[in-house]
């Protein structure tokens, strides 16, 4: 089990620099993010343009979704067997090929083929990315590793869409082949720079994974309660834009309210790393995670006086905020419950948090908004109230799992129970 292995009273150091394969993941989130985001979000301004209908295009989208987070507890297993940069250059290359189907077929079934290739690919390389930068990174120095690996993240994500925008209406093919090179290249760069790490020389298998993690009660609570996170943070998609019309804003509104959460992402990453990087002594990652909770439930208060521009504004900034807060936390928490012999696998499980908090929040959230989205009984935005309420008590649950030392004892006790 890999726990901390120090005391509060005798703090581990922080690493304040890290080995070059670390700064190596660091751009590769950020080249990947890149490269995703030049296309994924702009695919059905391209798909529609050719005529396709509105539910094709969002079959696609789906298919990829369900590739990607519902495949990655293979994906993790597959990290626990073979070396992680080797997983990751597959998994580079497998969604290099999605990209090249999206450059070369218009229409039909291929498309949907195209977007499973590229959930495959992005199931393989998850996992083993963030396993190999918990294998590399010493725990008392992992949330602010994740925090780093986040910022990276979100600027690639800021600055993949203003690409894509560009060249997206002339010039679809020349995106799916850059971004394509790029996921390539950086696969093929990793199994230069990246060691030959993997996390265990005893073969593993997927449903030794499944027993150990099974047994991890704490880690299951945690998956679970951190679907709220997912739920709640896809209301920025879904909630949001829905409010912003009631208010019949300028056409733009929709586009720069989005750039202003993804600027306010990238300007609290430098704070928070900071932040990690003094308390990460003195805060446990599952407060960490609650009080990013918080902060974007306390966020959704305002809309429940009032809707205006000024209160809609609170979401989207308390959101950001919160969510800077809370994912690298998570990552961290992942790696410090987890076992050496299994830890893509945690990692892969654990993305299951997204895949059904996303789904749900996305379902759920347009169910809300079209049956709560009026004022109800002097309640400005009655749907607003519950996602302050949801977020606020995941928030709540999360600041109450137990510290790893804590946890590691508890699947200690428990395998101890099983094999008597």
């Amino acid at each position: 089990m890999n726990q901390m292995i120090f005391e509060p009273n005798q703090p581990a150091p922080i690493q304040t620099r890290f080995r070059f394969p670390v700064y190596f993941l660091f751009a590769e989130s950020f080249f990947m993010n890149l490269g995703f985001f030049m296309l994924i979000p702009l695919l059905s301004i391209h798909y529609l343009s050719l005529g396709l209908t509105a539910l094709f295009v969002g079959n696609l989208y789906a298919v990829r979704i369900l590739s990607q987070q519902g495949l990655q507890l293979f994906g993790g297993a597959i990290s626990d067997r073979l070396p992680y940069r080797l997983v990751i250059l597959l998994g580079s290359i497998i969604r290099a090929a999605g990209f090249a189907m999206f450059a070369v077929v218009e229409r039909g079934p291929l498309l949907y083929a195209a977007a499973c290739l590229f959930g495959i690919g992005g199931a393989l390389f998850g996992p083993a990315g963030n396993a190999a930068l918990a294998a590399l990174v010493p725990e008392s120095s992992r949330a602010r590793a994740f925090t780093i690996r986040q910022a990276t993240s979100n600027i690639g994500t800021t600055v993949g869409p203003v690409l894509g925008a560009f060249l997206v209406t002339d010039h679809f093919v020349l995106i799916c082949v850059v971004a394509g090179l790029i996921f390539a290249l950086v696969g093929v760069a990793g199994m230069w720079i990246l060691p030959n790490q993997k996390s265990s020389e005893q073969p593993t298998t997927l449903w030794s994974g499944v027993k150990t993690i099974a047994k991890n009660r704490v880690f299951l609570r945690f998956v679970i309660y951190f679907m709220g996170y997912y739920l709640i943070y896809q209301q920025m998609y879904i909630a949001i834009p829905d409010i912003l019309v009631t208010l019949h804003p300028p056409r733009a509104a929709l586009g720069e309210l989005f750039s202003l959460e993804a600027i306010l992402e990238i300007a609290v990453s430098y704070p928070v790393i900071a932040w990690m990087n003094r308390s990460a002594r003195m805060r446990s990652a599952p407060r960490v995670m609650g009080l990013g909770l918080l902060i974007m439930g306390v966020s959704w208060l305002p809309l429940v006086f009032t809707v205006n521009i000024a209160t809609l504004l609170a979401p989207v900034v308390g959101l950001s905020i919160g969510s800077v807060i809370a994912l690298p936390s998570r990552q961290t928490y992942t790696a410090a419950l987890a076992d050496a012999s299994h830890l893509a696998t945690y990692f892969g499980v654990a993305s299951l948090s997204m895949a059904v908090g996303a789904s749900v929040g996305a379902s759920g959230g347009g169910l809300l908004m079209h049956t709560m989205g009026h004022p109800w009984h002097g309640i400005a935005s009655p749907a607003s109230l519950l996602f302050a309420l949801v977020s606020i008590l995941c928030a709540f649950l999360l600041a109450r799992l137990p510290e790893p030392v804590e946890t590691s004892r508890e699947v200690d006790s428990a395998r101890e129970k099983a094999t008597r």
